[in-house]
């Protein structure tokens, strides 16, 4: 339910103003009505102003995946609960946090009560229903079963959601770790060499040439440290920017797939979002075409849509789907089996729900035992440092212990 500010006259003749709670403009107007007064205007109370203005300062966000996941459950139940489409929308607003969901919402309550359609309503708003979204409620409302098209992509979501928390969760730790290993060699440099080279320095010593390196780059951190930063700064904007151009999505997009260890957990989880996408609009009755148009635009790799929008221009060329599909090399041989069998036996939906399900849990397995993956690559990095340390700073210390013992 929702609250109304309405400016009407009353029977005496005087203006009066106030909030009245109600469901629609229309049913607002008719209790003002009751009460004896007559309405002049009737808005909708935004309870959410005082956000929308500090949204305005930082722009309006997306909601996250899991605001649209909990949507769509909610439409399930008020769908299955014969609830007005209208109503629904408006009850399900009423517990919206984020500013742009919040918006959209109630400007697909306006559209439907303009007339329109529900599917034609959610694709004015891309940023939160994309296409293959878009296109299960229009199914849903054409063979009247919105229901069901609310349960697939609640269900969908879930998945699709739980795939990319695993997949953020498997970059975080090697990430981490690199992170502080690097901090751990710029203290090394900045504050714990120069010690060790200014007591070589006193001795008047001749150094060995890893010494001699060490030394000109830990002069270069104290000295030039300002530069330094600059350099990483510059280069981590420029590598944001640059990846966040078409070109430098879809380089971006192939490169995370080649990435040592987690690459191939971050392959298999976009192989599953494919594969589950697909089975989806399959099973909607979408035209195969449709489906695969929808499919790019949900995977979120511009990389894979790539080749998901090869396999479309190479179906309209009358290749079959399994042919596109080689074609790209995009796919290992299990998909091209399962595409194949799906296309002999005509159930392609079954078959690729079905490898989707087995990359799903082959990326929860992966993520599982990251840590053991990655420990041989932590332990050669580490020894790598050590054995850097020992050749410019202990060799020095072994030949000045070696020459005192002579004497």
């Amino acid at each position: 339910m929702n609250i109304f500010v309405y400016k009407g006259r009353s029977r005496q003749g005087k203006t009066v103003t106030g909030e009245i709670p109600a469901n629609s403009a229309e049913e607002a107007a008719a209790q003002l009505i009751q009460r004896g007064i007559v309405p002049l205007t009737v808005k909708r109370q935004d309870r959410m102003a005082g956000l929308g203005q500090l949204e305005s300062l930082l722009g309006s966000s997306p909601p996250k995946p899991e605001h649209v996941v909990l949507l769509c459950r909610q439409m399930q139940t008020l769908v299955r609960s014969g609830v007005p489409m209208n109503r629904a929308i408006r009850g399900v607003q009423g517990g919206v946090t984020n500013k742009m969901l919040y918006n959209a919402l109630g400007q697909i309550s306006d559209g439907l009560e303009a007339g329109k359609d529900l599917s034609n309503c959610m694709a004015e708003h891309p940023k939160i229903f994309n296409r293959l979204f878009v296109n299960m409620v229009k199914v849903g409302e054409q063979t009247g079963r919105l229901e069901e098209a609310f349960g697939q992509l609640y269900r969908y979501l879930e998945l699709d959601y739980t795939t990319r928390k695993q997949i953020r969760s498997a970059m975080q730790y090697p990430m981490f770790i690199m992170a502080g290993m690097g901090v751990a060699m710029f203290v090394m440099t900045y504050y714990v060499l120069p010690n060790f080279f200014d007591f070589f320095a006193s001795l008047k010593m001749e150094l060995p040439w890893q010494t001699r390196v060490l030394i000109g780059v830990s002069r270069f951190v104290v000295d030039y440290w300002y530069l330094l930063l600059l350099g990483m700064t510059g280069s981590a904007w420029g590598f944001t920017t640059y990846i966040q151009t078409a070109n430098g999505e879809l380089w971006w997009g192939g490169l995370k797939f080649k990435l040592p260890v987690v690459g191939s957990i971050i392959k298999r989880g976009t192989l599953a979002r494919f594969a589950r996408s697909f089975a989806m609009g399959i099973r909607s009755g979408v035209p195969i075409l449709a489906v695969l148009e929808s499919v790019s635009q949900a995977v979120d790799n511009r990389f894979m849509a790539s080749k998901i929008r090869e396999i479309m221009w190479s179906i309209e060329r009358g290749e079959t789907l399994v042919q596109a599909a080689y074609a790209t090399g995009m796919f290992p041989p299990l998909v091209i089996q399962m595409i194949a069998v799906g296309e002999e036996t005509g159930a392609i939906e079954q078959t690729m729900s079905d490898v989707a399900m087995f990359y799903e849990q082959e990326v929860e397995y992966s993520v599982k035992t990251l840590s053991s993956a990655i420990e041989p690559i932590i332990t050669t990095l580490m020894g790598v440092m050590v054995m850097i340390l020992a050749m410019g700073v202990f060799v020095p210390l072994w030949d000045m212990i070696r020459g005192a013992s002579r004497h």
